[in-house]
């Protein structure tokens, strides 16, 4: 049941995991094995994903895709940095998408505060840095 969430949830950054990386993950956090995350246990998830480490590396990835340094993220940068992080092609389509679920000021582009803000985006980080 949790992994169709995660096909949805990865889905919604452009994003695919191994079984083993959301295993690794879920793991992590569903702290009783009862292989639900409850509340509690959520909460100590949204805590760790609003460390330093995890804004240091959420900024890092932001950075990476910024190619020209000015703080926001066009449809080619998003499409180009989607393609490096997965390993695969994304389509335009996929690329639009995305920007209508994080770009909240309506712009067409992704700032940095879109972007950090976004817990998918801080999941997607923390799932891939978890599993290595």
């Amino acid at each position: 049941q949790w992994y169709q969430r995660r096909v949805a949830i990865t889905a919604g950054v452009g994003s695919k995991f191994t079984e083993e990386e959301v295993q690794t993950f879920f793991n992590k956090y569903d702290a009783n094995g009862d292989g639900i995350i409850d509340f509690n246990e959520f909460l100590g998830l949204c805590i760790d994903l609003n460390t330093n480490e995890s804004e240091k590396a959420v900024a890092k990835l932001f950075q990476a895709v910024d190619e020209d340094g000015n703080k926001s993220l066009s449809h080619a940068e998003l499409r180009e940095g989607i393609a490096n992080f997965t390993g695969k092609p994304v389509g335009d389509k996929e690329v639009e998408d995305l920007i209508k679920q994080l770009d909240i000021d309506g712009d067409g582009e992704i700032s940095y505060s879109e972007f950090t803000s976004n817990l998918l985006v801080k999941i997607t980080v923390a799932v891939k840095k978890g599993a290595k």
